[in-house]
């Protein structure tokens, strides 16, 4: 058999030659697909990066316009607060109270509130708007705390708010028609609409 030897050994030549090209070509594209992961992990990361850092600026662009509105309404707040100054002295209710009291007006009225000023037909009381919608024409829908001596003829149809029982006392004790109340306590957070009886019947005033 040793005429055969060559023939064998030129085929484990082959063999060999065959699979070292398979490995060699395994092992390239090991590398090809590992170097694609690598390349798609990179974008990933690239991307996630940017997107935290999209993120981040505009969290801080939202901090910043945050403080600026905040600025801007303690700003309005306090120059409501100076222009209201004169009513709140008359009503006997501080900055922080009345700020409470607006918030229960609001989320007893259900509609977009807007004050305008102390009005001497009305004792010196509040006007009150409201509007049914943001492009509704303001309508006048009640008034806080009128003088009592003005409710002798006070308009039955229009609300008188007040912020607690001290208010109410000096309404029930003063000469009036019957009259609808709101007492909004911003003390204790209650709200009651209590409809206060006739005193006499005087002829009512144009509102």
């Amino acid at each position: 058999m040793w005429w055969t030897a060559p023939a064998y050994l030129n085929l484990a030549i082959e063999r060999a030659r065959l699979e070292a090209g398979a490995e060699a070509a395994a092992r390239v594209a090991a590398a090809e697909k590992a170097r694609r992961q690598a390349e798609r992990d990179r974008r990933v990361a690239e991307q996630q990066r940017q997107e935290a850092e999209a993120r981040a600026a505009a969290l801080q662009e939202w901090r910043r316009n945050a403080a600026a509105r905040a600025i801007q309404a303690e700003q309005e707040w306090m120059a409501e607060l100076q222009r209201l100054a004169g009513f709140l002295e008359h009503a006997g209710i501080d900055a922080a109270l009345w700020r409470v009291f607006i918030q229960m007006v609001r989320s007893a009225s259900g509609k977009t509130v807007v004050y305008g000023d102390q009005s001497p037909p009305h004792g010196n009381g509040l006007l009150v708007y409201t509007r049914p919608r943001e492009w509704s024409d303001p309508r006048l829908a009640g008034v806080v705390c009128p003088a009592p001596e003005a409710l002798i003829r006070w308009p039955g149809s229009l609300t008188i708010l007040v912020p607690g029982p001290t208010w109410l006392a000096q309404i029930e004790a003063a000469p009036r028609p019957a009259l609808q109340v709101a007492v909004l306590n911003p003390v204790t957070g209650r709200s009651d609409f209590v409809n206060v009886a006739a005193s006499r019947q005087p002829g009512p005033i144009q509102e």
